[in-house]
Parts: C-alpha cells; structure tokens; sequence
C-alpha cells in the first residue's frame, strides 16, 4: 500500500491485518513496555500512538530477547527470515514505511528520560512486560537503546 497507495486490494490487506491484530487483545493477551513507553510519550509529549510504537517496539524487542527468544524466532520465521533478530527485521520493516526510528526523531532527548521511566512504570503494561522490569532503570535501559 506504501508503494501504491491507489491498490485498493493492497489497502483491504492492511486493513484487515489491523483489524485482526486486535482480536488477541479483545481476549486479554497483555501488552508490555512497548506500550507502557508510549503511554507516556503520547500524554506528555504528544507523541501520536502509532509513532510510538514504531520508535519502541524493535528496542523493546532486543531488550526483552533473554526472555522470549522462542517467540521472537516464530515473529523472524514469519517476517520471513527465521535467521535474523527480530527486533531488527521489525526495525528494517518499520524504516521502509518512512516511520520515525528514534526518540530523537520526535524531539525527545535523554534529559526527558527520567520522567517517562518513571510514568511508565505506572501504567498496566509495564508490570506484564516479559522480561521483568522492577524498576525504572530497567525502562531507562530502554530509552537510551532508543534514543
């Protein structure tokens, strides 16, 4: 659809994935820090949600690797290539649509870190991340991977 936006089958694809995405968070599938980030970049930086995402998910990914290798090679198998990381196949991905991949990318610098570590840590996700994050410095790990 990026490529031509007037390919209306290519449009009803991307709209259909999007609707299916939703159905695992209907049944109660938790989000992690990826949201809980953006929570927080949204509120107080204005940040549009889905930039949000695009900046945290593949560092949220790297960062939680130790956790949830096995899931990550089944998101690698899917995307295509079951050899490569998939935080940077995601990153790679991302990039081609033109997102924004960085915190700098939105004005958002490490001065600002700080505070979003901790509003983060009070939004539901954080708390279901799977790699555990106990403190705020856990989230600031992932700012500066980020930045």
């Amino acid at each position: 659809m990026k490529a031509n936006p007037s390919d209306l089958q290519a449009r009803l694809d991307c709209q259909m994935g999007s609707w299916l995405s939703m159905g695992p968070l209907a049944a109660g599938v938790p989000m992690g820090a990826s949201h809980g980030i953006g929570y927080v970049l949204g509120a107080v930086f204005d940040v549009p949600h889905g930039h949000t995402s695009c900046i945290m998910l593949p560092f949220v990914m790297r960062w939680n690797k130790q956790a949830n290798a096995d899931r990550q090679a089944l998101v690698s198998a899917a995307m295509g290539d079951a050899n490569a990381e998939a935080g940077d196949l995601l990153d790679r991905f991302i990039g081609g649509l033109g997102m924004p991949r960085s915190l700098g990318a939105v004005n958002i610098g490490s001065e600002h870190f700080d505070r979003i570590a901790q509003g983060a840590m009070h939004t539901p996700w954080i708390p279901r991340n799977p790699r555990p994050i106990p403190t705020p410095a856990q989230v600031r790990e992932i700012l500066e991977l980020a930045a």
